[in-house]
């Protein structure tokens, strides 16, 4: 059993797990992470590849949309490398689209989402292969990203600073002295080496499975878990990420990546992040809601179905009944378990998403460096990420 030393331990090698590794980094801290599988394993891996602009949260969860406008204009300038500069349309195809077209703008406006709204024959123009029914399409920033890219500068930009990654070595143990963490156990799963890692402070990152790792500490994370199944097609008939313009629900969002389209999403409730499958209604509902905005769909085939699951956390209060899927804001959450729960050395980032991934970073060190008494700014909206090798 090797014995190891550091300042921060970050769990979790996804887009969030390895920023913080890389803003620790930048600030001087040395820390280490540990990830039982590869990067970007997760919910980073198990997207469906939008730069979000905000558009999708507007109305509902103008927060949310507030921080993703503000961070993919950053994620532009210094991981371009990772970014495809697709564009976005908002599609209004009926009644009920139209109706709620004016309250889509004044959000945006409200939370500085640039937009401008195309006709029939304008829309078309740009994107001949969407539907002739489409009435209006409102053009936003949206664009793809790359999540294995954006992991995989996070983590050489903090190597080159001095820390250290474990892929393949899950956390089998938090170490707990009294009120206080002191560090982790880890175990190798290629060669079996042990490891006990003493550190100052320890930073869950690890999305859908927080609650897990929470718990090795005693400690109740409490996680709304929503599964979201898309569907990958056989080729790319469009430029831009197309949008239903209708509060988000099943089947609304058509996302060009590389030389094909995804297909999304669904929202369902499950209980483990480990066991859950896709079935035959989501890809039947997904199929047929996108068809209305892409008719060539029909055509088409399907390559392949996969499902990511959303690491929603929504604040417990008291008499209110827990809100479920899209009703749980996209906001992101840092949990210090030393004001929550007594428990000093303990920190848990979850909630946001992949286009946020940065700022929820930056967020969760800034606890961290206040704790251990670090004046360091953060520095990774300055710096470029470096490019993936």
């Amino acid at each position: 059993m090797e014995k190891l030393e550091t300042q921060v331990v970050v769990i979790g090698g996804g887009a969030t797990g390895t920023a913080v590794l890389r803003d620790l980094a930048m600030r001087g801290l040395h820390a280490m992470l540990f990830e039982r599988g590869n990067l970007s394993e997760g919910t980073t891996g198990n997207f469906h590849g939008l730069l979000h602009s905000g558009g999708r949260y507007a109305v509902k969860d103008q927060p949310a949309a507030k921080e993703c406008i503000d961070e993919q204009e950053i994620l532009r300038k210094i991981a371009p490398q990772a970014i495809e500069e697709t564009g976005g349309f908002f599609v209004v195809l009926d009644d009920e689209d139209e109706e709620f077209l004016p309250r889509f703008l004044d959000g945006c406006k409200t939370v500085g989402i640039p937009t401008e709204v195309l006709n029939t024959t304008e829309a078309l123009r740009e994107e001949p292969k969407l539907s002739p029914k489409t009435r209006y399409a409102v053009s936003v920033p949206d664009g793809s990203i790359d999540g294995w890219d954006l992991c995989m500068g996070s983590v050489a930009a903090a190597k080159e600073l001095g820390a250290r990654t474990f892929l393949y070595t899950p956390v089998t143990e938090i170490l707990r002295q009294d009120d206080k963490l002191i560090g982790v156990k880890a175990v190798d799963q290629t060669n079996g080496d042990e490891y006990v890692v003493h550190a100052e402070c320890v930073v869950n990152a690890t999305g859908p499975w927080a609650h897990k790792v929470a718990y090795l500490a005693a400690i109740e994370v409490p996680m709304v878990l929503s599964k979201g199944t898309m569907i990958v097609l056989d080729s790319r008939p469009h430029q831009r990420v197309f949008n239903r313009c209708r509060y988000p629900t099943d089947g609304d969002i058509i996302v060009p990546v590389g030389t094909t389209i995804i297909l999304g999403t669904t929202s369902v409730t499950i209980d483990d992040p480990d066991s859950f499958g896709i079935e035959e209604w989501e890809i039947d509902k997904l199929l047929d809601q996108c068809t209305e905005m892409l008719p060539m769909i029909d055509d088409m085939r399907i390559q392949r179905s996969y499902a990511g699951i959303r690491p929603l956390y929504e604040p417990p209060s008291e008499g209110d009944e827990a809100e479920e899927g899209r009703e749980v804001s996209r906001a992101f959450y840092v949990l210090d378990h030393e004001e929550l729960d007594s428990v000093g050395g303990f920190v848990t980032i979850t909630g946001g998403k992949v286009t946020t991934a940065r700022l929820m970073a930056e967020k969760t060190v800034d606890v961290v460096c206040a704790k251990m008494g670090i004046e360091t700014p953060c520095r990774t909206h300055l710096e470029p990420l470096p490019t993936a090798c």
